[in-house]
């Protein structure tokens, strides 16, 4: 069987798919994963195979241009973490060092005119490589359109906590219907691998939903022996990845505010994040180690909680320890909700919350017992669901029948 995933720019989304392409391997079937230039290292380095096929368009830029052009119109809203250039992501002295209303238009032409030669380029491959079966993630529609358009079954891979009723599947484009595709909207997604727990899984709409177990994935790294000396006093873990900085640049006052008051509370903090941020930092105070671009996975069995901004990787790679979350996007706000029911961890707005809240909050992470039971509890429900191995005779059975019911799941 041959099997074709679809990759975003956008690791923290696509991670999710790495350990089921190791189980598709491992299973003997052929695995290429269609990607920009950008990515093909990333993705050879967790031993799968690039198929560079797609191209690149800075997703940050993206946000970054959003968010200026709508601090430009309404500048009081955004007093508190102004944006940066939507181009250098560099602070500003003065908005009208970029007249992003004058570029907004063209910058949002050529991210439709890629998107619609990603889609042209995904049909051409497919129908050259001839996949059985095709995987995307949130964010790729080309995925869904390659199968379509090869009459072969997709399936949307959720990172948790996302449903297909999310899913990045609009066409602003032409390119479904200049592929004799029509009428194409979200609620066609037939199957949705989702790792998310059972009490706190999203909407699928139509799909069928098909638990996995979450296998964490963060990069390539090493496993540093001085992790395994653990302190006399807690240690926690603080992620502020490259989506942080690179769309909010590297001031936030939530990031010291957090580092400041895990110190505070006598415990030890590793923090992981992207270069640019630790050399923005400045001087720390005793009790921080510093790292870069770190696998998460690699530090959670180590730590006693958790602190990040809200990216749902390590939301999802820390399910079993309690969690504060610092949304900095709306997404991430209403995905920190989401995850919120299961009582595992505490929300706050990371554009907004003040010294005190932040206090406030890492004190209770540290101290409220049932915080960590309500880990527990999720970890629990995550680990109940099936092995990614145990996943593949399904995927088999849909790519030879090209349908599937519930009771052809694992159980």
């Amino acid at each position: 069987m041959r099997v074709l995933f679809t990759t975003t720019n956008w690791k923290g989304i696509y991670f999710c798919m790495v350990p089921l392409g190791w189980a598709l391997q491992a299973a003997g079937h052929d695995v290429l994963l269609a990607c920009a230039p950008s990515q093909a290292a990333a993705i050879s380095a967790a031993g799968l195979t690039p198929a560079p096929v797609l191209e690149g368009f800075e997703l940050m830029q993206v946000e970054r241009m959003s968010r200026y052009a709508a601090a430009v119109r309404s500048p009081g809203d955004f007093d508190a973490v102004p944006p940066v250039h939507p181009v250098t992501g560099q602070a500003v002295g003065d908005y009208a060092e970029y007249d992003v209303l004058a570029h907004e238009e063209e910058f949002a032409r050529r991210y439709r005119e890629t998107l619609g030669r990603n889609c042209d380029a995904a049909v051409e491959f497919a129908r050259s490589w001839r996949p059985s079966l095709v995987v995307h993630d949130l964010m790729t529609p080309e995925g869904v359109l390659a199968a379509l358009a090869t009459k072969v079954p997709s399936v949307y891979h959720s990172p948790g906590m996302f449903g297909s009723v999310e899913a990045s599947l609009h066409d602003p484009t032409g390119a479904f219907p200049r592929h004799g595709v029509h009428g194409w909207d979200r609620s066609q997604i037939a199957y949705a691998i989702d790792p998310s727990p059972d009490r706190l899984a999203p909407d699928m709409g139509r799909a069928l939903r098909m638990p996995v177990r979450y296998v964490p994935y963060n990069g390539p790294g090493a496993m540093e022996p001085w992790l395994l000396e653990r302190p006399e006093r807690p240690r926690v873990c603080m992620i502020w990845g490259n989506s942080a900085s690179g769309i909010f640049g590297t001031q936030v006052p939530a990031l010291r505010y957090a580092i400041d008051a895990v110190t505070a509370a006598g415990a030890e903090l590793l923090l992981t994040t992207a270069p640019e941020q630790a050399d923005a930092l400045g001087d720390l105070p005793d009790g921080v180690r510093l790292l870069r671009d770190h696998p998460l996975h690699l530090l959670l069995p180590h730590c006693d909680a958790v602190i990040h901004q809200g990216s749902v990787n390590p939301m999802m790679t820390a399910a079993g320890l309690p969690q504060l979350i610092l949304a900095l996007t709306d997404d991430q706000v209403e995905i920190g909700r989401r995850f919120g029911r299961g009582g595992s961890s505490l929300l706050l707005p990371g554009l907004e919350a003040t010294a005190q809240q932040t206090r406030e909050a890492v004190s209770r992470l540290l101290t409220d017992d049932g915080l960590r039971a309500a880990a527990r509890r999720v970890q629990s429900d995550i680990d109940s669901h099936p092995a990614v191995a145990r996943l593949v005779p399904a995927l088999e059975q849909l790519a030879r029948t090209g349908t599937l019911t519930a009771a052809d799941l694992p159980r």
